[in-house]
């Protein structure tokens, strides 16, 4: 494997001939060892003329953004502040490094997190207030100034829960369950009590002694 001693050799040999064959044969009087091969030696001397290095991942640098881009994802920001930037770049047609650079470094916005807080009300106090399920990980707001935005979320709406299974032939349902929040036992119950006698009531009248799952008189359906 090439070491860098020998990748600047070789770089400084292929701008005096411009020839692989040549740096190879300088190399093998230099170092009296097998010469790399003539396609890395065109790699590495390609690689130093773009980037002007030879280490790996080694760039000249980002690229220039156009003003144009730079007030096109200003824009982009203004009118929605809590867009996200790959939203931005597949929106705008550029890449969300180039994006969230201009963002942070040309425009200095800065990406404000959403906080949840707790209202508390009188019938809060022998109770603990959760939080709405949100994922404020991945909400952003860009802008100069905090913005010192409030969204509220009420708890424990009006809502109703329903069951109601669709087979091609028969409508199960629907179910209305009485509690507010549906568990695994609730919903474990309403199926051995309420589905399960209707399925094996209707595979009795259809398909007597016929039906797979049955086992003597047990009815067991699958």
């Amino acid at each position: 494997m090439a070491t860098m001693k020998h990748k600047i050799f070789c770089i400084r040999e292929f701008s005096k001939s411009e020839s692989a064959t040549a740096v190879q044969c300088a190399f093998r009087r230099k170092f009296n060892i097998q010469p790399p091969m003539r396609k890395s030696i065109y790699r590495w001397n390609k690689e130093f003329d773009e980037t002007g290095s030879l280490c790996k991942g080694k760039s000249p640098g980002p690229s220039c953004v156009s003003e144009e881009n730079v007030e096109r994802i200003r824009g982009s920001f203004e009118r929605s502040p809590m867009k996200s930037t790959p939203s931005a770049s597949r929106e705008l047609g550029l890449s969300q490094t180039t994006v969230w650079h201009v963002l942070r470094h040309r425009l200095v916005y800065t990406p404000y997190h959403l906080q949840l807080v707790q209202a508390l009300r009188a019938n809060d106090k022998v109770k603990r207030v959760e939080f709405c399920d949100l994922n404020r990980h991945n909400v952003r707001i860009w802008g100069l100034q905090n913005p010192r935005v409030t969204f509220e979320h009420v708890r424990d709406s009006p809502k109703v829960n329903v069951f109601c299974a669709i087979l091609l032939a028969k409508v199960y349902g629907p179910f209305f369950f009485d509690e507010n929040t549906v568990t695994g036992v609730m919903y474990l119950r309403m199926l051995q009590n309420w589905l399960v006698p209707q399925m094996n009531r209707f595979l009795n009248e259809s398909l007597p002694q016929q039906w797979i799952g049955r086992m003597g008189n047990e009815d067991l359906t699958l």
